[in-house]
């Protein structure tokens, strides 16, 4: 399970936020310190040579008071053209007006959702465990361990020899795509941390990938 908070005051805590990381299975739980502005992929916590948690989220540059705020201003906008248009006559288009703001309630709320995913890559020396979660409450969505002697990180390529189109991580446990919310660049920095603790990628062309 992974889960946000922010530390108790004290001596030698710091500004930020800290990642609970437990696992019900293995009965552990890990706090791990991201500063206030974190970038897309984030080395977190004390890493070593072969041993590293990364932290992957999406850009979010608008916070939830924001979407708020540009949801009701567009909702206030809209009501006011459709009531000038039921006072002048035309009474039909209000419910066209309220179905408008329902589907831009639910376009909003799906962004908000999907920029508040987090994805937590943590290696060990036997282990590559890869942990998601997204919400308000950051609920988990899946958590998947790998083998990391039978592990291959496999870089889909796009339309250029040099366009990254997906990081996936393949084993026997099947294939999972890591990171797909990540832009170009941000996906070479992560194969690129990838290969400085030991999990080096191979670029393929095309392969069909297995859910689980």
């Amino acid at each position: 399970m992974l889960e946000f908070c922010k530390p108790r005051p004290g001596p030698g805590n710091f500004h930020g936020q800290y990642l609970r990381v437990s696992c019900r299975h293995r009965h552990y739980t890990d706090f791990i310190y991201l500063p206030d502005v974190p970038a897309m992929v984030t080395e977190v916590g004390r890493n070593t040579a072969r041993c590293a948690c990364i932290l992957l989220q999406p850009n979010q540059s608008l916070s939830l008071s924001g979407n708020l705020w540009v949801f009701f201003s567009l909702v206030g906008v809209s009501l006011g053209i459709s009531l000038a248009f039921a006072m002048a006559g035309a009474w039909m288009i209000l419910p066209f007006a309220g179905l408008e703001m329902i589907l831009l309630g639910i376009l909003f709320t799906y962004v908000y959702l999907e920029g508040t995913r987090r994805e937590v890559i943590r290696i060990n020396e036997e282990l590559v465990i890869l942990d998601c979660c997204k919400g308000f409450r950051q609920q988990t969505v899946y958590h998947r361990e790998f083998a990391r002697d039978k592990l291959a990180v496999l870089v889909r390529m796009g339309s250029s020899a040099t366009e990254m189109a997906s990081v996936n991580f393949s084993g026997p446990e099947g294939c999972l795509e890591v990171g797909e919310f990540l832009t170009e660049a941000e996906k070479a920095e992560l194969v690129q941390k990838l290969g400085r603790f030991g999990i080096c990628a191979r670029k393929e062309k095309e392969f069909r990938l297995q859910q689980f």
